[in-house]
């Protein structure tokens, strides 16, 4: 016997190592990096071990995702091809093979698929595992405790199982449906057996296998395909069970053969040690009855009972028949009745536990027993008792009360030596130990678990659980089976507890995770045993110990024997491991290499896995796909592979899914004896047909976008461009000939508010452009419309009137320097009404009859003050008191202040001062308006000796302020006409204004501005781009395609485009302002290679805003061919020749396959897009993620969604360019609302095609509580059990249809689910009738990208396949896009992100949003996020109860705008009040 400080004593020469040290090293380090690697697979998925966060900047590192490697996909082919019986490692993926062969057969047949497993735990776990990966069809779970006994008919079965494509059970309840005929195995496509080795002797399965589908196949009747699954086959130490399994099963067990290597990779075996242990001393005359006080006690007390008070004894005594005389005869012979049975087992177990585990053990066990057994025995109810008579607890209990078991010592004192060696074994490893300890007896279990929460060496190193099977009633008591024992497993899988006793029901099925620690505290009996424990073990480093007792007798030969025959498995394993090596080493390949001549860059067969590796990982980051190639290996000639016998290789290597099918799967070229040269051969190959389709380079590298399409110049946010165009220069040196024609059009001024109207004709010596109707905004009450006749007059030069000088004399020739009569304006005005001269000012005496009369509407002139006009209001005889005057008049020439008392008392004329600036493109608010008067009766006086009159009414001085205007309108108008006829000439516009409107910027505040048309042009760029990319570019992945695409489409790209093209000397960026005018005297002296020359500093984004516009403009004018024309013209590109869009979309028609069949799974989803494809494939692209990388597949939804997403934003911003009213901000903000992933998300899980679903209840409601609902049936079984079915309907959303095959995304999908129906009624309501948009209710979804990738994958099929955009928008519309549209219009909805609506409120201050993050259990995934938002020192909101960063983000936000709302009225209008 070992003690506490004492070396257990450990069989070195029995270690079953699965590698040498070195290669132990090896292993740490990882597999090789020539083996497709990833994150180790686990039997059963669990949704625990996904992660809390969505959104890519918080999720942290994770190693690469579990999709199907080459030994599975190996294992899922030849399902395909055979029944088999998949016989893997515990922890090597079996489950996934299944599932794998389950969506194939789902997509290939319209039979059910059944899956069983040998018990209800696992059938459940199963079924969670098959909802989670295999969503879009109908499961279903059958359990006994479904009342399935009752279902008793055809009708009940086919009504419950009405629509389900799947079905979940036990082998029992399979085989009895069939054998009563209720389920016929013809209807069945499948049958997936788990845990197969089970299905020997009169197992269901077997049976069923052997009566009912072995007749079928023999009478030519249709069966189902068969697939096991199994980590041993075996289920004694007998090899001839496997030939009986397979026979029974018709199917073959098959392990990985051609990928052996990979599986032994992948599957972490543990290091494996014999233990042995010294027996127990022998108690005192070898009486274990009297090993301890309390078992002597309680020995003595069985032993002193009286048998005739036995319940047994005195119920068949009173029964007085003939039957009951034969019982007791029989108890007093046996001297065995219920109560003394259980007692004696009680002893027994309590002699084991002496044995197993010492005497402390044995007297906590003891004393535990009775004591719980005391403490419940008067709650009937209670399960411990549960099967005991009242009698018998009765009984029972009074016989405990008499024996002797005190509580034995806190801390465990005397333990076996089988104790101490596991306290040895235990107290050697650290604490980052996870394991699994498996003991024989329940009892065991749970007496174990307390010594190893309590002893010293154990308590504070493991936290301990305990898991055990069901029990039959009556025995908990005798088991210390606790309750909190049915949440162990729960603890484990998170990390609560960290070591877990068990008995052998953790062998197999149940999902557990990851151990590196298992100990077999009782050695397993069976190879089947042996090897499911040992696939506990598949951490790396991991550790197996078997206890034996050192007299352990002739079970030590039998396990011996056993003992030889795995470490044979190991040594052959090791032994084909390095002959591969030997053969490795020995082939030495003549292989070509690729050599480009060019740069000298060359590959060899050596260098080419792992230059193929660098290529594929340059594809994709997209989550949930493993972009690394894998392998797979075959004999040449194609015979099946035998690890016995030496054949010619080769390989295939399977690229991504991102790369078309002719680039996907490459063969190598000849044959190899080494599965490493046969690797290497076909990865040499898949390299240079890359380097031929021309995504490798000459350097023998990825290529890079920027080789096809050379960067731009970086783009600054200033630079220096051309100086806007001047028209008038070159107007200037016209007029300064003599000859040619001049250019005449009638213009009319209106101003319907004071229904003023004058017609005038402006001439030119260069044709004049047309120009729509400009509206100049007078003050905010007023504004004059200018109206220009459509057509154009000629005239000679001679005698042509110019009343510009008068005009602009009348308005402006009282400001100093301003006017210059003795010069010309370059633009003539001529008035239609009359001749105007500047004798025309102030050229009549002031009386007040003549401004009542002739002069009405008249302005009067200070002529003191260079003839300043004023308007009048009236005339006063006297000097008006100062208090009512608004303004006190000064005196002089210069104006000078005079005493108000002293001023004459002479007669004054009433005026209101002419505006000194007047006419504005924009709107004029009251707070910038000239106030129209003053609360004062007199706003100004003058005397009215100083004053005259205009011979003119006052129009024609208020034409002549709006000189400037007309210039700079009529200014624009030329730059635009310019650009037309010398640049975009081959475009063939015809509506000048459009082009006008887009060189116009907002800094110009002229009459238009290019916002909403570059908000459109950018998206109609976009859209033909991503055509054109992908038409183009058909071997391109979809990554290659957005680097290219957004490199045309960059700001910095278009920029550059812009000055190449001349085009920035037609940016109007010069704001309109009143100012000086300008004459031909002076503009003459600019020669045109001087106003070349001149530069301007203009922001570089305005260049590319212009280019977009004149895109979207173009296809206002002409569609979006003229679009591409446009394209085309600004912005060549020597790579790409720009195509017109439904050019194409044929192109990539064509590209699609055309014989395609569409999986039956997929159905519904045509049904639920509203669109029949003509082209199948392409609807199955769209809903194939990138790790669905299986045999057969043609592309993935990639491509798709990148077409999809441009069809999208096309869709929406038309739909809100259409709407005229709408600015450019507030398209901006609906187009995020509208087309932001998480909204895209969401709609994705809402829009859903119903089918119908029967639950199934086994009781029904009672009387009172009314009637049962139409749509409910009441069935009656045999033995008159009521089931109660009610027809439900049930909802496969979009997201369902989408074929992947990885685990970890349908843990995600499964847990978005889940989120999305607590947060859809939330969301709704919002959408619905809220007044403000979900930005927070969405974030807290935290769904991830793939749900928008779908739904723009989809819509990008439908594209291709229709070539039609109503289509297209009718897709959209019914998702829900349009509706909401038109709602968050009609309604006013809110759209401004509260975090983007704070940055503004902030007026440039600094905005924190500081994170905390608040731990709320012990598990990682159980945490919460708090944000606090400061405004530089100030605390505005903080907010707990965040689910991820950007969610609580976004609800701190909201609060603090509502805060700076209530404190002032925003500048954006308060959207979060």
């Amino acid at each position: 016997m070992t003690g506490p400080g004492e070396e257990m004593v450990i069989d070195h020469e029995d270690d079953w190592s699965t590698c040498s040290d070195s290669d132990a090293e090896a292993a740490q380090d990882g597999p090789p990096q020539d083996s497709m690697v990833s994150s180790a697979p686990s039997e059963q998925l669990e949704p625990e071990a996904s992660s809390g966060e969505s959104t890519p900047a918080e999720a942290s590192p994770e190693p690469p995702t579990m999709t199907a490697r080459a030994y599975q996909l190996e294992m899922f082919e030849l399902s395909l091809k055979q029944n088999i019986i998949v016989a893997m490692d515990t922890g090597s993926g079996k489950t996934h093979v299944a599932v794998l062969r389950i969506r194939e057969e789902l997509g290939r047949s319209d039979k059910r698929v059944w899956f069983l497993a040998p018990t209800v735990p696992l059938a459940g776990q199963q079924h969670d595992v098959l909802r989670a990966q295999i969503a879009g069809i109908q499961s279903r779970l059958i359990r006994g405790s479904d009342n399935v006994e009752a279902w008793s008919d055809h009708a009940t079965w086919n009504e419950i199982l009405h629509n389900v494509r799947v079905v979940v059970s036990t082998f029992q309840i399979l085989f009895d449906a069939v054998s009563h005929g209720f389920v016929r195995l013809d209807s069945l496509s499948l049958i997936v057996v788990d845990e197969a080795h089970h299905c020997i002797g009169n197992n269901a399965v077997a049976r069923l296998m052997r009566e009912i589908y072995w007749r079928d196949k023999q009478n030519g009747r249709e069966v189902p395909h068969i697939m096991g699954l199994t980590a041993s086959p075996l289920m004694r130490n007998n090899f001839k069970d496997l030939e009986t399994l397979e026979s029974t099963l018709d199917a073959v067990c098959r392990t990985p053969t051609e990928h052996r290597d990979e599986l032994m990779t992948m599957v972490n075996r543990p290091q494996v040690h014999t233990v042995r242990y010294p027996d127990p001393p022998s108690p005192e005359g070898n009486d274990l009855s009297r090993a301890t006080p309390s078992l002597a006690s309680l020995t003595s007390v069985f032993r002193g009972l009286n048998l005739l008070q036995d319940p047994d004894v005195i119920y068949e005594t009173a029964q007085k028949t003939e039957r009951s005389r034969q019982k007791l005869l029989r108890i007093m012979k046996t001297q065995s009745t219920y109560c003394r049975t259980k007692f004696r087992s009680f002893i027994n177990a309590a002699k084991v536990m002496h044995s197993q585990l010492g005497s402390w053990a044995t007297n906590y066990y003891i004393h535990t027993v009775i004591t719980r057994f005391l403490s419940t025995s008067s709650a009937r109810n209670n399960r411990l008792l549960e099967g005991l008579s009242e009698e018998a607890s009765r009984y029972l209990a009074e016989a405990f009360r008499i024996v002797n078991a005190p509580p034995p010592p806190t801390v465990p004192d005397v333990t076996s030596p089988k104790v101490e060696t596991l306290l040895q074994i235990l107290s050697s490893h650290g604490k980052e130990t996870v394991g699994i300890i498996f003991a024989k007896d329940r009892a065991t279990v749970g007496v174990l678990t307390h010594l190893l929460s309590v002893h010293p060496l154990t308590a504070d190193r493991y936290r301990v659980g305990s898991v055990v099977g069901s029990t039959k009633p009556g025995r908990d008591y005798l088991d210390l089976s606790r309750k909190e024992d049915l949440f162990s497993l729960q603890e484990f899988r998170v990390g609560k507890t960290n070591l877990l006793v068990a008995t052998s029901v953790l062998e197999e099925g149940i999902d557990v995770p990851e151990c590196n620690l298992v100990i077999c505290f009782d050695q397993p009996n069976t190879p089947k045993s042996f090897i499911q424990r040992r696939g506990r073990a598949r951490m790396s480093s991991s550790h197996l110990y078997l206890m034996i007792s050192e007299s352990s007798g002739r079970d030590t030969d039998v396990w011996k024997q056993f003992e030889d025959g795995m470490r044979r498995m190991y040594e052959d394993d090791m032994q084909r491991k390095q002959t591969f090596e030997e053969i490795e080493r020995a082939e030495n390949p003549d292989y070509p290499v690729l050599e480009v001549e060019e740069t000298r860059a060359r590959l060899t067969i050596d260098d080419a896995k792992r230059h193929l590796e660098h290529f594929c990982g340059t594809l994709s980051s997209r989550k949930f796909i493993d972009p690394r190639p894998y392998y797979t290996i075959g004999s040449l000639d194609g015979r099946p592979l035998s690890p016995e016998t030496r054949a010619l290789l080769k390989a295939t290597v399977h690229l991504p899914t991102s790369l078309v099918p002719e680039l996907r799967r490459f063969t190598s070229l000849q044959g190899w004896y080494s599965q490493e040269y046969a690797m290497k051969d076909a990865a040499f190959h898949a390299y240079s047909q890359l380097y031929e389709a021309g995504l490798v380079n000459k350097n023998l590298l990825p290529v890079h976008v920027s080789e096809l399409l050379p960067d731009a110049v970086g783009r600054a946010g200033l630079a220096v461009v051309s100086e806007q165009l001047n028209p008038w220069v070159g107007i200037s040196h016209k007029w300064r000939a003599t000859d040619g024609e001049l250019f005449r059009r009638r213009v009319l001024f209106e101003n319907k508010y004071e229904s003023i109207s004058a017609e005038f004709h402006i001439v030119l010596p260069v044709p004049i452009p047309h120009m729509a109707p400009v509206k100049i905004y007078w003050d905010a009450h007023s504004d004059w419309t200018i109206t220009m006749d459509e057509s154009e007059e000629r005239a000679p030069r001679s005698h042509q009137p110019d009343h510009t000088m008068a005009l602009l004399s009348m308005s402006f020739g009282h400001r100093q320097g301003w006017v210059n009569p003795e010069k010309r304006h370059p633009l003539r005005i001529v008035s239609a009404c009359g001749d105007l001269s500047m004798d025309d000012m102030a050229a009549l005496d002031f009386s007040p009859d003549l401004m009542q009369g002739a002069a009405s509407g008249h302005l009067i002139r200070d002529v003191e003050q260079a003839n300043q006009p004023y308007i009048y209001l009236g005339w006063l005889p006297n000097k008006p008191p100062a208090d009512m005057i608004g303004r006190l008049p000064r005196w002089g020439p210069k104006r000078q202040a005079m005493d108000y008392e002293s001023a004459p008392d002479v007669p004054y004329v009433v005026v209101r001062s002419w505006p000194k600036r007047a006419g504005s493109f924009q709107p004029v608010g009251p707070k910038t308006a000239e106030a129209a008067g003053s609360s004062k009766p007199y706003p100004r006086i003058h005397p009215a000796a100083v004053v005259r009159v205009d011979r003119v009414p006052a129009k024609f001085t208020h034409i002549g302020m709006l000189i400037p205007a007309l210039t700079y309108a009529l200014e624009t108008h030329l730059v635009a006409s310019d650009l037309m006829a010398n640049h975009l000439e081959s475009l063939h516009l015809s509506d000048l204004s459009l082009v006008l409107m887009a060189i116009s910027t907002t800094s110009s505040r002229g009459p238009v501005n290019y916002e909403r048309v570059e908000f459109l042009g950018d998206s109609i760029l976009k859209f033909c781009t991503t055509a054109n990319v992908s038409a183009r570019f058909l071997l391109w992945p979809e990554g290659y395609l957005t680097q290219y695409k957004d490199k045309i489409v960059s700001n910095s790209r278009l920029f550059q485009a812009a000055v190449e093209s001349g085009l920035d000397r037609y940016i109007i960026t010069k704001p309109y302002s009143v100012q000086r005018p300008f004459y031909v005297e002076d503009l003459i002296n600019i020669t045109p290679t001087e106003q070349m020359e001149e530069r301007r500093q203009l922001a570089t984004k305005t260049p590319a805003d212009v280019i977009e516009s004149l895109i979207g403009i173009s296809y206002l004018e002409g569609g979006l061919q003229k679009a591409v024309d446009c394209m085309s013209l600004l912005l060549p590109d020597g790579k790409m020749k720009w195509q017109g869009i439904e050019r194409c979309r044929q192109v990539l028609y064509e590209n699609a396959p055309a014989d395609h069949r569409l999986p039956t799974t997929m159905g519904r989803a045509e049904v639920l897009i509203g669109y029949t494809f003509k082209k199948k494939a392409l609807l199955v692209e769209a809903l194939t993620h990138g790790s669905y990388n299986l045999p057969g597949v043609t592309a993935c939804l990639e491509r798709l969604e990148f077409l999809g997403d441009a069809v999208l934003d096309y869709i929406v911003v038309t739909a809100l360019f259409d709407i005229p009213e709408l600015q450019n901000w507030h398209m901006h903000r609906l187009k995020t609302a509208l087309v932001n992933g998480d909204i895209l998300a969401f709609l994705v899980m809402e829009w859903a095609v119903e089918e119908e679903r029967m639950e199934v209840s086994s009781s029904i409601k009672s009387e009172d509580e009314g009637e049962e609902d139409e749509e409910t049936t009441v069935v009656t079984g045999k033995n008159s059990k009521p089931i109660l079915t009610e027809r439900t309907m049930v909802k496969h959303a979009l997201w369902s249809f989408m074929r992947h095959a990885s685990g970890d995304m349908g843990i995600v999908q499964q847990a978005t689910q889940k989120r999305y129906e607590e947060l859809r009624g939330e969301i709704v309501d919002a959408l619905q009738t809220g007044s403000h948009y979900p930005w927070a209710q969405l974030a807290k979804l935290q769904a991830q990208k793939f749900y928008s990738d779908l739904f723009e994958s989809v819509l990008g099929a439908v594209w291709v396949d229709s070539g039609s955009i109503e289509a297209c928008k009718g897709v959209v519309e019914r998702v829900g896009i349009l509706p909401m549209m038109r709602r968050l219009l009609a309604d006013g909805v809110k759209v401004l992100h509260p975090k983007e609506e704070l940055s503004q409120r902030a007026l440039g201050k600094k905005v924190d949003y500081q994170i905390s993050v608040v731990e709320v259990g012990e598990d990682k995934e159980s945490r919460e996020f708090a944000c606090r938002v400061v405004l530089e020192s100030r605390v505005l909101a903080e907010v707990t109860g965040g689910v991820t960063k950007e969610e609580a983000k976004t609800r701190a936000a909201a609060i603090a705008c509502s805060v700076l709302q209530g404190e002032a009225e925003g500048p954006v209008g308060g959207e979060w009040g």
